[in-house]
Protein backbone atom coordinates (compact mmCIF):
# COMPACT_ATOMS: atom_id res chain seq x y z
CA UNK A 1 0.00 0.00 0.00
CA UNK A 2 1.34 3.43 -0.91
CA UNK A 3 2.30 5.98 1.74
CA UNK A 4 -0.22 8.84 1.73
CA UNK A 5 2.29 11.47 2.82
CA UNK A 6 5.24 10.42 0.67
CA UNK A 7 5.65 13.76 -1.10
CA UNK A 8 6.03 16.03 1.95
CA UNK A 9 8.29 19.02 1.21
CA UNK A 10 11.94 18.34 2.07
CA UNK A 11 14.53 20.85 3.18
CA UNK A 12 17.22 19.87 0.65
CA UNK A 13 20.02 21.76 2.33
CA UNK A 14 19.26 20.17 5.71
CA UNK A 15 19.15 16.71 4.15
CA UNK A 16 22.57 17.16 2.57
CA UNK A 17 24.11 18.47 5.79
CA UNK A 18 22.66 15.87 8.22
CA UNK A 19 23.79 12.30 8.72
CA UNK A 20 21.36 9.66 7.42
CA UNK A 21 21.98 7.56 10.55
CA UNK A 22 20.89 10.19 13.08
CA UNK A 23 17.47 9.55 14.70
CA UNK A 24 14.94 11.54 16.68
CA UNK A 25 11.98 10.45 18.78
CA UNK A 26 10.56 13.88 19.53
CA UNK A 27 6.78 13.76 20.07
CA UNK A 28 6.16 17.33 18.84
CA UNK A 29 4.23 17.76 15.60
CA UNK A 30 6.70 17.12 12.79
CA UNK A 31 6.46 18.78 9.37
CA UNK A 32 8.80 19.37 6.50
CA UNK A 33 10.28 15.87 6.47
CA UNK A 34 9.78 12.96 4.10
CA UNK A 35 8.58 9.32 4.24
CA UNK A 36 10.72 6.86 2.29
CA UNK A 37 10.67 3.10 1.76
CA UNK A 38 13.80 0.97 2.25
CA UNK A 39 15.00 -1.90 0.06
CA UNK A 40 12.90 -4.37 2.06
CA UNK A 41 9.67 -2.44 1.61
CA UNK A 42 9.53 -0.93 5.11
CA UNK A 43 8.56 2.71 5.68
CA UNK A 44 10.71 5.27 7.55
CA UNK A 45 10.48 9.03 8.09
CA UNK A 46 13.39 11.42 7.79
CA UNK A 47 12.71 14.85 9.30
CA UNK A 48 13.82 18.19 7.89
CA UNK A 49 17.24 17.84 9.51
CA UNK A 50 17.78 14.42 7.94
CA UNK A 51 17.21 12.40 11.11
CA UNK A 52 15.30 9.09 11.03
CA UNK A 53 12.44 9.27 13.52
CA UNK A 54 11.89 6.56 16.16
CA UNK A 55 9.25 5.93 18.81
CA UNK A 56 5.83 7.67 18.96
CA UNK A 57 5.54 10.68 16.65
CA UNK A 58 2.95 13.14 15.40
CA UNK A 59 3.56 13.92 11.74
CA UNK A 60 1.33 16.46 10.02
CA UNK A 61 -1.13 16.00 12.90
CA UNK A 62 -1.23 12.18 12.61
CA UNK A 63 0.00 9.97 15.49
CA UNK A 64 2.35 7.25 14.20
CA UNK A 65 5.07 4.99 15.63
CA UNK A 66 8.54 3.88 14.54
CA UNK A 67 10.43 1.01 16.16
CA UNK A 68 14.00 1.51 17.46
CA UNK A 69 15.32 0.72 13.99
CA UNK A 70 13.22 3.48 12.48
CA UNK A 71 10.72 1.15 10.76
CA UNK A 72 7.14 2.43 10.86
CA UNK A 73 4.69 0.12 12.65
CA UNK A 74 1.69 -0.79 10.49
CA UNK A 75 -0.98 -3.37 11.21
CA UNK A 76 0.31 -4.20 14.68
CA UNK A 77 1.21 -2.97 18.16
CA UNK A 78 4.19 -0.72 18.70
CA UNK A 79 6.49 -0.93 21.67
CA UNK A 80 4.24 1.68 23.32
CA UNK A 81 1.38 -0.86 23.45
CA UNK A 82 -0.71 1.04 20.89
CA UNK A 83 -2.07 -0.34 17.63
CA UNK A 84 -1.38 1.36 14.30
CA UNK A 85 -3.39 1.09 11.08
CA UNK A 86 -2.12 -1.38 8.48
CA UNK A 87 -2.47 1.13 5.61
CA UNK A 88 -1.85 4.62 6.95
CA UNK A 89 0.11 3.70 10.07
CA UNK A 90 -2.10 6.07 12.10
CA UNK A 91 -2.94 5.34 15.76
CA UNK A 92 -6.16 3.30 15.96
CA UNK A 93 -8.75 4.15 18.66
CA UNK A 94 -12.17 2.84 19.76
CA UNK A 95 -11.95 -0.22 17.59
CA UNK A 96 -11.45 -4.01 17.58
CA UNK A 97 -8.06 -4.96 16.09
CA UNK A 98 -6.29 -8.23 15.36
CA UNK A 99 -2.66 -9.30 15.64
CA UNK A 100 -1.34 -12.84 15.10
CA UNK A 101 -4.88 -14.21 15.13
CA UNK A 102 -5.75 -12.61 18.48
CA UNK A 103 -8.44 -9.96 18.95
CA UNK A 104 -8.09 -6.83 21.09
CA UNK A 105 -10.00 -3.59 21.67
CA UNK A 106 -8.25 -0.22 21.84
CA UNK A 107 -9.98 2.68 23.61
CA UNK A 108 -10.13 6.39 22.85
CA UNK A 109 -6.48 6.76 23.88
CA UNK A 110 -5.33 3.72 21.92
CA UNK A 111 -4.82 1.60 25.06
CA UNK A 112 -5.83 -2.08 25.17
CA UNK A 113 -9.03 -2.83 27.05
CA UNK A 114 -8.47 -5.06 30.09
CA UNK A 115 -11.21 -6.92 31.97
CA UNK A 116 -14.94 -6.45 31.45
CA UNK A 117 -16.05 -3.79 28.97
CA UNK A 118 -19.33 -2.89 27.28
CA UNK A 119 -18.87 -2.24 23.57
CA UNK A 120 -21.71 -1.41 21.19
CA UNK A 121 -24.29 -2.62 23.71
CA UNK A 122 -22.61 -6.00 24.34
CA UNK A 123 -20.37 -7.01 27.20
CA UNK A 124 -16.95 -8.40 26.39
CA UNK A 125 -14.04 -9.56 28.49
CA UNK A 126 -10.34 -9.08 27.84
CA UNK A 127 -7.62 -10.98 29.72
CA UNK A 128 -4.62 -9.38 31.43
CA UNK A 129 -2.84 -9.16 28.07
CA UNK A 130 -5.85 -7.53 26.43
CA UNK A 131 -6.85 -10.58 24.37
CA UNK A 132 -10.59 -11.04 23.82
CA UNK A 133 -11.94 -14.17 25.55
CA UNK A 134 -14.10 -16.34 23.29
CA UNK A 135 -15.87 -19.70 23.75
CA UNK A 136 -14.92 -19.76 27.40
CA UNK A 137 -15.58 -18.54 30.90
CA UNK A 138 -13.74 -15.40 31.94
CA UNK A 139 -12.35 -14.62 35.41
CA UNK A 140 -15.60 -12.75 36.14
CA UNK A 141 -17.43 -16.09 36.04
CA UNK A 142 -19.43 -15.25 32.92
CA UNK A 143 -19.38 -17.13 29.61
CA UNK A 144 -18.43 -15.44 26.34
CA UNK A 145 -19.45 -16.89 22.96
CA UNK A 146 -17.42 -17.33 19.78
CA UNK A 147 -17.77 -13.60 19.05
CA UNK A 148 -16.64 -12.67 22.54
CA UNK A 149 -20.11 -11.55 23.65
CA UNK A 150 -21.33 -12.35 27.14
CA UNK A 151 -24.01 -15.08 27.33
CA UNK A 152 -26.74 -14.82 29.96
CA UNK A 153 -27.60 -18.23 31.45
CA UNK A 154 -29.95 -16.74 34.02
CA UNK A 155 -29.71 -16.55 37.80
CA UNK A 156 -29.69 -19.21 40.53
CA UNK A 157 -30.04 -22.14 38.17
CA UNK A 158 -28.13 -25.11 36.74
CA UNK A 159 -27.27 -25.02 33.06
CA UNK A 160 -25.57 -27.47 30.71
CA UNK A 161 -22.78 -26.45 28.35
CA UNK A 162 -20.85 -28.82 26.08
CA UNK A 163 -22.04 -31.83 28.06
CA UNK A 164 -21.02 -30.44 31.48
CA UNK A 165 -23.11 -28.87 34.24
CA UNK A 166 -22.60 -25.46 35.85
CA UNK A 167 -24.57 -23.24 38.23
CA UNK A 168 -25.22 -19.53 37.72
CA UNK A 169 -25.41 -17.67 41.05
CA UNK A 170 -27.22 -14.51 42.15
CA UNK A 171 -25.22 -12.30 39.77
CA UNK A 172 -25.23 -14.76 36.86
CA UNK A 173 -21.59 -15.77 37.45
CA UNK A 174 -20.76 -19.46 37.83
CA UNK A 175 -20.19 -20.88 41.30
CA UNK A 176 -16.91 -22.55 42.27
CA UNK A 177 -15.76 -24.87 45.03
CA UNK A 178 -18.03 -26.58 47.62
CA UNK A 179 -21.60 -25.24 47.62
CA UNK A 180 -24.96 -26.02 49.20
CA UNK A 181 -27.81 -25.58 46.70
CA UNK A 182 -31.40 -26.27 47.73
CA UNK A 183 -30.00 -28.06 50.78
CA UNK A 184 -27.77 -30.34 48.69
CA UNK A 185 -23.98 -30.25 49.05
CA UNK A 186 -22.29 -30.14 45.64
CA UNK A 187 -18.89 -29.19 44.24
CA UNK A 188 -17.75 -27.12 41.27
CA UNK A 189 -14.19 -27.03 39.96
CA UNK A 190 -12.37 -23.74 39.50
CA UNK A 191 -13.55 -23.70 35.89
CA UNK A 192 -17.14 -24.00 37.17
CA UNK A 193 -17.66 -27.58 36.00
CA UNK A 194 -19.70 -29.67 38.43
CA UNK A 195 -18.02 -32.76 39.91
CA UNK A 196 -19.95 -35.97 39.28
CA UNK A 197 -18.97 -39.61 39.76
CA UNK A 198 -15.50 -39.17 41.28
CA UNK A 199 -13.55 -37.97 44.30
CA UNK A 200 -12.53 -34.33 44.53
CA UNK A 201 -9.94 -32.92 46.92
CA UNK A 202 -11.26 -29.85 48.71
CA UNK A 203 -8.54 -27.21 48.95
CA UNK A 204 -9.97 -25.94 52.24
CA UNK A 205 -9.31 -29.11 54.27
CA UNK A 206 -7.30 -31.16 51.73
CA UNK A 207 -9.82 -34.01 52.05
CA UNK A 208 -11.21 -35.96 49.10
CA UNK A 209 -14.96 -36.40 48.80
CA UNK A 210 -17.17 -38.30 46.40
CA UNK A 211 -20.05 -36.69 44.48
CA UNK A 212 -22.86 -38.74 42.97
CA UNK A 213 -22.49 -39.54 39.27
CA UNK A 214 -26.09 -38.53 38.49
CA UNK A 215 -27.10 -35.77 40.90
CA UNK A 216 -23.67 -34.48 41.87
CA UNK A 217 -24.72 -34.59 45.53
CA UNK A 218 -22.11 -35.31 48.19
CA UNK A 219 -22.26 -39.02 49.06
CA UNK A 220 -22.30 -39.90 52.78
CA UNK A 221 -22.47 -43.11 54.83
CA UNK A 222 -22.48 -45.39 51.81
CA UNK A 223 -20.39 -47.53 49.48
CA UNK A 224 -19.38 -45.85 46.22
CA UNK A 225 -17.78 -47.13 43.03
CA UNK A 226 -15.07 -44.93 41.50
CA UNK A 227 -11.95 -45.04 39.36
CA UNK A 228 -8.69 -45.58 41.25
CA UNK A 229 -5.97 -43.47 39.56
CA UNK A 230 -3.21 -45.29 41.46
CA UNK A 231 -4.24 -48.79 40.38
CA UNK A 232 -5.85 -47.68 37.10
CA UNK A 233 -9.08 -49.57 37.68
CA UNK A 234 -12.56 -49.25 39.18
CA UNK A 235 -12.64 -49.80 42.96
CA UNK A 236 -15.16 -49.76 45.83
CA UNK A 237 -14.92 -47.30 48.72
CA UNK A 238 -16.97 -46.32 51.76
CA UNK A 239 -17.55 -42.68 52.67
CA UNK A 240 -18.48 -41.49 56.17
CA UNK A 241 -20.99 -38.86 57.29
CA UNK A 242 -18.62 -36.14 56.04
CA UNK A 243 -18.27 -37.76 52.63
CA UNK A 244 -14.65 -38.74 53.34
CA UNK A 245 -13.53 -42.28 52.46
CA UNK A 246 -12.65 -44.66 55.24
CA UNK A 247 -9.29 -46.42 55.50
CA UNK A 248 -8.00 -49.43 57.42
CA UNK A 249 -10.15 -52.00 59.28
CA UNK A 250 -13.82 -51.07 59.70
CA UNK A 251 -17.08 -52.67 60.84
CA UNK A 252 -19.96 -51.74 58.51
CA UNK A 253 -23.45 -53.19 58.91
CA UNK A 254 -21.97 -55.67 61.36
CA UNK A 255 -19.35 -56.94 58.91
CA UNK A 256 -15.60 -56.61 59.32
CA UNK A 257 -14.09 -55.08 56.19
CA UNK A 258 -10.81 -53.41 55.23
CA UNK A 259 -9.86 -50.41 53.13
CA UNK A 260 -6.39 -49.58 51.82
CA UNK A 261 -4.65 -47.26 54.27
CA UNK A 262 -3.30 -45.04 51.50
CA UNK A 263 -6.15 -44.47 49.07
CA UNK A 264 -9.11 -46.20 50.68
CA UNK A 265 -10.05 -48.88 48.13
CA UNK A 266 -11.69 -51.96 49.64
CA UNK A 267 -9.70 -55.22 49.83
CA UNK A 268 -11.32 -58.21 48.13
CA UNK A 269 -10.16 -61.85 47.95
CA UNK A 270 -6.79 -61.05 49.45
CA UNK A 271 -4.82 -60.44 52.60
CA UNK A 272 -4.90 -56.86 53.84
CA UNK A 273 -2.17 -54.90 55.57
CA UNK A 274 -3.68 -55.88 58.94
CA UNK A 275 -2.75 -59.52 58.25
CA UNK A 276 -6.28 -60.87 57.84
CA UNK A 277 -7.86 -62.39 54.74
CA UNK A 278 -10.94 -60.80 53.14
CA UNK A 279 -13.16 -62.82 50.80
CA UNK A 280 -14.72 -61.97 47.42
CA UNK A 281 -17.42 -59.95 49.16
CA UNK A 282 -14.85 -58.05 51.19
CA UNK A 283 -15.71 -59.74 54.49
CA UNK A 284 -12.99 -60.87 56.88
CA UNK A 285 -12.45 -64.64 57.00
CA UNK A 286 -11.39 -66.61 60.06
CA UNK A 287 -8.56 -68.88 58.89
CA UNK A 288 -7.85 -70.28 62.34
CA UNK A 289 -4.61 -69.93 64.31
CA UNK A 290 -1.12 -71.43 64.29
CA UNK A 291 -1.52 -73.23 60.99
CA UNK A 292 -0.47 -73.14 57.33
CA UNK A 293 -3.17 -72.14 54.84
CA UNK A 294 -3.08 -72.25 51.06
CA UNK A 295 -4.60 -69.35 49.15
CA UNK A 296 -4.51 -69.06 45.35
CA UNK A 297 -1.73 -71.66 45.12
CA UNK A 298 0.51 -69.96 47.68
CA UNK A 299 1.20 -70.88 51.29
CA UNK A 300 0.80 -68.62 54.32
CA UNK A 301 0.95 -69.15 58.07
CA UNK A 302 -1.54 -67.64 60.50
CA UNK A 303 -0.23 -67.04 64.01
CA UNK A 304 -1.86 -67.00 67.41
CA UNK A 305 -3.91 -63.88 66.59
CA UNK A 306 -5.12 -65.26 63.26
CA UNK A 307 -2.89 -62.89 61.29
CA UNK A 308 -0.39 -64.04 58.68
CA UNK A 309 3.27 -64.10 59.64
CA UNK A 310 5.92 -62.14 57.75
CA UNK A 311 9.71 -62.31 57.49
CA UNK A 312 11.97 -64.97 59.02
CA UNK A 313 10.23 -67.53 61.19
CA UNK A 314 10.99 -70.87 62.84
CA UNK A 315 7.95 -73.15 62.69
CA UNK A 316 8.08 -76.73 63.94
CA UNK A 317 11.87 -76.49 63.85
CA UNK A 318 11.99 -75.37 60.20
CA UNK A 319 13.61 -72.07 59.21
CA UNK A 320 11.10 -70.50 56.83
CA UNK A 321 10.53 -67.09 55.29
CA UNK A 322 7.38 -65.14 54.38
CA UNK A 323 7.38 -62.12 52.06
CA UNK A 324 5.80 -58.78 53.00
CA UNK A 325 2.43 -59.94 51.68
CA UNK A 326 2.76 -63.13 53.73
CA UNK A 327 3.48 -65.54 50.87
CA UNK A 328 5.93 -68.28 51.88
CA UNK A 329 9.18 -68.49 49.90
CA UNK A 330 9.50 -71.97 48.40
CA UNK A 331 11.97 -73.11 45.76
CA UNK A 332 13.52 -69.67 45.63
CA UNK A 333 15.86 -67.24 47.36
CA UNK A 334 14.68 -64.90 50.12
CA UNK A 335 15.76 -61.29 50.61
CA UNK A 336 19.00 -62.47 52.30
CA UNK A 337 19.76 -64.65 49.25
CA UNK A 338 19.18 -67.82 51.26
CA UNK A 339 17.43 -70.66 49.46
CA UNK A 340 14.30 -72.42 50.72
CA UNK A 341 13.15 -75.90 49.78
CA UNK A 342 10.40 -76.07 47.16
CA UNK A 343 8.28 -78.42 49.29
CA UNK A 344 8.90 -77.70 52.96
CA UNK A 345 10.15 -74.13 52.66
CA UNK A 346 12.97 -74.97 55.07
CA UNK A 347 16.47 -73.60 54.44
CA UNK A 348 18.54 -75.75 52.07
CA UNK A 349 22.23 -76.57 52.57
CA UNK A 350 24.91 -78.34 50.52
CA UNK A 351 22.94 -79.38 47.47
CA UNK A 352 22.15 -78.51 43.85
CA UNK A 353 18.87 -76.68 43.16
CA UNK A 354 17.18 -75.39 40.01
CA UNK A 355 15.38 -72.03 39.70
CA UNK A 356 13.94 -70.84 36.40
CA UNK A 357 15.97 -73.41 34.44
CA UNK A 358 19.21 -72.32 36.09
CA UNK A 359 21.23 -74.53 38.43
CA UNK A 360 22.83 -73.37 41.68
CA UNK A 361 24.72 -75.09 44.47
CA UNK A 362 23.61 -74.04 47.92
CA UNK A 363 26.39 -74.04 50.49
CA UNK A 364 26.42 -74.52 54.26
CA UNK A 365 25.12 -70.96 54.79
CA UNK A 366 22.10 -71.66 52.52
CA UNK A 367 23.48 -69.21 49.95
CA UNK A 368 24.50 -69.92 46.35
CA UNK A 369 28.21 -70.67 45.91
CA UNK A 370 30.05 -68.52 43.33
CA UNK A 371 33.14 -69.10 41.21
CA UNK A 372 35.07 -72.36 40.68
CA UNK A 373 34.14 -75.03 43.21
CA UNK A 374 35.06 -78.71 43.70
CA UNK A 375 32.06 -80.81 44.77
CA UNK A 376 32.48 -84.56 45.31
CA UNK A 377 35.88 -84.41 43.55
CA UNK A 378 34.38 -82.70 40.47
CA UNK A 379 35.11 -79.10 39.50
CA UNK A 380 32.16 -76.84 38.64
CA UNK A 381 31.86 -73.13 38.01
CA UNK A 382 29.13 -70.76 39.19
CA UNK A 383 28.66 -67.23 37.89
CA UNK A 384 30.58 -64.82 40.09
CA UNK A 385 27.63 -62.40 40.31
CA UNK A 386 24.46 -64.49 40.17
CA UNK A 387 25.69 -67.91 41.28
CA UNK A 388 24.05 -69.62 38.28
CA UNK A 389 26.04 -72.66 37.10
CA UNK A 390 27.98 -72.34 33.83
CA UNK A 391 27.03 -75.13 31.43
CA UNK A 392 28.06 -75.70 27.82
CA UNK A 393 30.31 -72.68 27.70
CA UNK A 394 33.59 -71.17 28.81
CA UNK A 395 33.51 -69.51 32.22
CA UNK A 396 35.33 -66.34 33.21
CA UNK A 397 38.34 -68.50 34.21
CA UNK A 398 38.63 -69.53 30.50
CA UNK A 399 37.69 -73.15 31.28
CA UNK A 400 34.91 -75.12 29.60
CA UNK A 401 32.16 -76.84 31.59
CA UNK A 402 29.91 -79.64 30.30
CA UNK A 403 26.55 -78.65 28.85
CA UNK A 404 24.60 -81.27 30.83
CA UNK A 405 26.44 -81.92 34.10
CA UNK A 406 28.36 -78.66 34.33
CA UNK A 407 31.53 -80.59 35.19
CA UNK A 408 34.93 -79.37 33.99
CA UNK A 409 35.86 -80.87 30.61
CA UNK A 410 39.50 -81.70 29.80
CA UNK A 411 41.42 -83.08 26.80
CA UNK A 412 38.43 -83.01 24.50
CA UNK A 413 36.82 -81.22 21.58
CA UNK A 414 33.86 -79.04 22.66
CA UNK A 415 31.29 -77.08 20.70
CA UNK A 416 29.88 -73.66 21.59
CA UNK A 417 27.12 -72.52 19.25
CA UNK A 418 28.51 -73.44 15.79
CA UNK A 419 32.19 -73.27 16.67
CA UNK A 420 34.59 -76.01 17.81
CA UNK A 421 37.39 -75.75 20.34
CA UNK A 422 39.80 -78.15 22.03
CA UNK A 423 40.38 -77.94 25.77
CA UNK A 424 43.60 -79.18 27.32
CA UNK A 425 44.31 -80.99 30.57
CA UNK A 426 43.43 -77.82 32.50
CA UNK A 427 40.15 -77.38 30.64
CA UNK A 428 41.43 -74.34 28.75
CA UNK A 429 41.17 -73.91 24.99
CA UNK A 430 44.18 -74.52 22.75
CA UNK A 431 45.33 -71.90 20.25
CA UNK A 432 47.45 -71.88 17.10
CA UNK A 433 48.88 -74.98 15.32
CA UNK A 434 48.33 -78.24 17.19
CA UNK A 435 48.58 -82.00 16.58
CA UNK A 436 45.72 -83.91 18.22
CA UNK A 437 45.47 -87.67 17.87
CA UNK A 438 48.23 -87.41 15.24
CA UNK A 439 46.12 -85.00 13.18
CA UNK A 440 47.50 -81.51 12.42
CA UNK A 441 44.80 -78.90 13.21
CA UNK A 442 44.64 -75.17 13.79
CA UNK A 443 42.88 -72.89 16.29
CA UNK A 444 42.48 -69.14 16.11
CA UNK A 445 45.33 -67.50 18.09
CA UNK A 446 42.93 -65.06 19.76
CA UNK A 447 39.72 -66.91 20.66
CA UNK A 448 40.68 -70.54 20.02
CA UNK A 449 38.00 -71.31 17.38
CA UNK A 450 39.02 -74.26 15.20
CA UNK A 451 39.71 -73.53 11.53
CA UNK A 452 37.35 -75.61 9.37
CA UNK A 453 36.83 -75.12 5.65
CA UNK A 454 39.05 -72.04 5.71
CA UNK A 455 42.69 -71.05 5.68
CA UNK A 456 44.17 -70.64 9.14
CA UNK A 457 46.30 -67.71 10.16
CA UNK A 458 49.29 -69.99 9.50
CA UNK A 459 48.45 -69.95 5.77
CA UNK A 460 47.31 -73.58 5.43
CA UNK A 461 43.86 -74.88 4.54
CA UNK A 462 41.88 -77.08 6.96
CA UNK A 463 39.10 -79.55 6.13
CA UNK A 464 35.54 -78.33 6.66
CA UNK A 465 34.47 -81.51 8.50
CA UNK A 466 37.44 -82.94 10.37
CA UNK A 467 39.47 -79.75 10.63
CA UNK A 468 42.57 -81.66 9.49
CA UNK A 469 45.26 -79.81 7.56
CA UNK A 470 44.87 -80.32 3.78
CA UNK A 471 47.77 -80.47 1.30
CA UNK A 472 46.71 -78.32 -1.69
CA UNK A 473 50.10 -78.41 -3.40
CA UNK A 474 52.66 -75.67 -3.92
CA UNK A 475 53.33 -72.76 -6.30
CA UNK A 476 49.82 -72.80 -7.77
CA UNK A 477 46.52 -70.96 -7.76
CA UNK A 478 43.57 -72.66 -6.01
CA UNK A 479 39.90 -71.73 -6.12
CA UNK A 480 38.21 -72.14 -2.73
CA UNK A 481 35.00 -70.68 -1.27
CA UNK A 482 34.42 -68.55 -4.39
CA UNK A 483 37.86 -66.92 -4.16
CA UNK A 484 41.30 -67.42 -5.72
CA UNK A 485 44.40 -67.95 -3.61
CA UNK A 486 48.04 -68.68 -4.44
CA UNK A 487 50.10 -71.27 -2.58
CA UNK A 488 53.85 -70.64 -2.22
CA UNK A 489 56.63 -73.20 -2.11
CA UNK A 490 55.60 -74.27 1.40
CA UNK A 491 51.93 -74.65 0.46
CA UNK A 492 50.94 -71.47 2.34
CA UNK A 493 48.76 -68.76 0.80
CA UNK A 494 50.43 -65.53 -0.23
CA UNK A 495 49.20 -62.16 1.03
CA UNK A 496 49.67 -58.58 -0.14
CA UNK A 497 51.29 -57.50 -3.44
CA UNK A 498 53.05 -60.27 -5.36
CA UNK A 499 54.60 -60.90 -8.80
CA UNK A 500 53.64 -64.34 -10.13
CA UNK A 501 54.83 -65.50 -13.54
CA UNK A 502 55.80 -61.88 -14.27
CA UNK A 503 52.34 -60.54 -13.44
CA UNK A 504 51.78 -58.05 -10.62
CA UNK A 505 48.81 -59.24 -8.55
CA UNK A 506 47.45 -58.55 -5.08
CA UNK A 507 45.99 -60.66 -2.26
CA UNK A 508 44.03 -59.42 0.76
CA UNK A 509 46.60 -58.62 3.50
CA UNK A 510 44.58 -60.53 6.12
CA UNK A 511 42.53 -63.28 4.42
CA UNK A 512 44.77 -63.90 1.39
CA UNK A 513 42.01 -63.97 -1.27
CA UNK A 514 43.03 -62.48 -4.63
CA UNK A 515 41.70 -59.01 -5.43
CA UNK A 516 39.95 -58.84 -8.82
CA UNK A 517 37.91 -56.02 -10.34
CA UNK A 518 38.27 -53.81 -7.28
CA UNK A 519 40.23 -50.84 -5.96
CA UNK A 520 42.64 -51.10 -3.04
CA UNK A 521 43.68 -48.39 -0.61
CA UNK A 522 47.16 -47.38 0.53
CA UNK A 523 47.20 -50.31 3.00
CA UNK A 524 46.26 -52.84 0.33
CA UNK A 525 42.67 -53.43 1.49
CA UNK A 526 39.65 -53.33 -0.81
CA UNK A 527 37.91 -49.94 -1.00
CA UNK A 528 34.27 -50.60 -0.18
CA UNK A 529 31.39 -49.01 -2.08
CA UNK A 530 30.24 -45.59 -0.78
CA UNK A 531 33.47 -45.33 1.19
CA UNK A 532 35.38 -42.09 1.65
CA UNK A 533 38.69 -43.98 1.40
CA UNK A 534 40.77 -42.85 -1.55
CA UNK A 535 41.49 -45.62 -4.15
CA UNK A 536 45.16 -46.17 -4.94
CA UNK A 537 45.32 -49.14 -7.35
CA UNK A 538 42.99 -51.28 -9.42
CA UNK A 539 43.23 -54.97 -10.42
CA UNK A 540 41.72 -56.54 -13.53
CA UNK A 541 38.44 -58.39 -12.95
CA UNK A 542 39.54 -61.44 -14.99
CA UNK A 543 43.29 -61.88 -14.63
CA UNK A 544 43.73 -59.99 -11.38
CA UNK A 545 46.71 -58.16 -12.91
CA UNK A 546 47.53 -54.64 -11.76
CA UNK A 547 46.08 -52.17 -14.30
CA UNK A 548 48.76 -49.76 -15.64
CA UNK A 549 49.20 -47.14 -18.37
CA UNK A 550 45.58 -47.10 -19.47
CA UNK A 551 42.09 -45.75 -19.09
CA UNK A 552 39.59 -48.18 -17.59
CA UNK A 553 35.91 -48.16 -16.70
CA UNK A 554 34.60 -49.29 -13.34
CA UNK A 555 30.92 -49.15 -12.42
CA UNK A 556 30.24 -46.64 -15.20
CA UNK A 557 33.06 -44.25 -14.30
CA UNK A 558 36.38 -43.73 -16.10
CA UNK A 559 39.80 -43.72 -14.43
CA UNK A 560 43.45 -43.66 -15.50
CA UNK A 561 46.27 -45.73 -13.99
CA UNK A 562 49.86 -44.57 -14.58
CA UNK A 563 52.94 -46.67 -15.28
CA UNK A 564 53.16 -47.72 -11.62
CA UNK A 565 49.48 -48.55 -11.47
CA UNK A 566 48.64 -45.48 -9.38
CA UNK A 567 45.18 -43.97 -9.92
CA UNK A 568 45.63 -40.40 -11.14
CA UNK A 569 43.66 -37.48 -9.72
CA UNK A 570 43.31 -33.83 -10.63
CA UNK A 571 44.68 -32.17 -13.79
CA UNK A 572 46.95 -34.46 -15.81
CA UNK A 573 48.63 -34.56 -19.24
CA UNK A 574 48.21 -38.00 -20.80
CA UNK A 575 49.61 -38.95 -24.22
CA UNK A 576 50.38 -35.30 -24.83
Amino acid sequence: TGQTREAVTTDQAANEAASANETSNSETNVTGGQYYRDEYGYWHYKDASGKNLTGPQTIDGVKVYFNPGGVQVKGGFGWDGHYYDKDSGALVTNKFVEEYGRTYYVDENGNKAIGSKEINGAWNYFDKHGELITNNFAPDGRYYDKYGKQVDFGRNRYFELNGEWYYAGNDGAILKGPQTIDGVKVYFHQNGMQAKGYFVKDEEDNKSRYYDKDTGALATNQYVIAYNPYKHRIERYYVNDQGIRLTGPQTIDGKQVYFDTYEGSQVFDNFADDGYFYDQDGNRVNLGINRYVQVKGNWYYVGEDGKILRGEQTIDGAHVYFEYGGKQVKGDFDYKNQFHDKDSGNLVTNRFVTVNDKTYFIGADSKAIKGATVIDNTEYFFDEKTGAQVKGNFASNDKYYDGITGALVINSYVQVDKDWYYVDNDGKRLKGSQTINNVPVYFDPYDGKQAKGVFGNDGYFYDKDSGAKVDLGTNRYVYINDNWYYLNGEGKILKGSQTIDGVQVHFDPYYGNQIKGEFTDSSGYVVKANSYTSPVKFYDKDSGALVKNQYFNHNGKWYYADAEGNILKGSQTIDG
